[in-house]
């Protein structure tokens, strides 16, 4: 009998080579032969089976990775709540390790795709949408539980620590022997401590 094709794996091998090449090349140069190439293919006419166009294999790309980013978000938050919670969904967002460096230089290619492409400005403002989400409910447990003073601006404390999170894509990017993975959890874990001494600057 001829072998099943698991065509929802092959879909998500191909996304993941089109992350190591945007990666290594940069979104513009990563070319829909290159792809091809790289997944073992002849000709691009066979990516056209799960992707009609290089637009709509970036899009997937764009929305697999923020895909894995909430699953484990909800594995880091599993059984967590208030500060606990909230330590564990920074951890995950943050490029610290091998595997969130690939994909934040990737996503980093799709901003600035983004500024002009509404589909993948829409992913992207999805994904921000949704952490934020998680993080206010993360900080009313917080203030709730008695781990925090109250937070007299619980929004402003919320939008800080995502732009330290989004900030830190771009420097360990710019920077990876000065912005290591060990000093972006130090820095989260010192920003996570003032929040529950009650200095982060959103509040008093």
């Amino acid at each position: 009998m001829p072998r099943l094709v698991d065509h929802q794996e092959r879909r998500r091998s191909i996304i993941e080579t089109t992350w190591r090449l945007i990666a290594e090349q940069g979104i513009e140069n990563a070319s829909m032969r290159d792809i091809a190439r790289e997944c073992g293919y002849a000709a691009p006419g066979v990516l056209a089976h799960y992707f009609p166009n290089k637009d709509a294999l970036l899009l997937a790309s764009y929305q697999l990775i923020c895909e894995r980013t909430n699953e484990r978000i909800d594995a880091g938050t599993r059984g967590r709540r208030g500060l606990a919670a909230l330590r564990g969904l920074c951890l995950e967002i943050i490029p610290a390790d091998p595997l969130t460096v690939v994909e934040a230089r990737v996503a980093i290619s799709f901003w600035q795709r983004a500024q002009t492409e509404e589909s993948l400005r829409a992913v992207g403002r999805d994904a921000l949408l949704h952490w934020r989400s998680l993080m206010m409910g993360f900080l009313a447990e917080a203030e709730h539980d008695g781990e925090c003073p109250p937070l007299p601006d619980p929004d402003f404390v919320a939008d800080e620590l995502l732009n330290i999170m989004m900030g830190l894509h771009v420097t360990s990017m710019l920077d990876p022997y000065a912005v290591t993975g060990s000093r972006q959890r130090h820095m989260m874990e010192r920003a996570l401590a003032r929040l529950s001494a009650g200095q982060t600057a959103g509040v008093g």
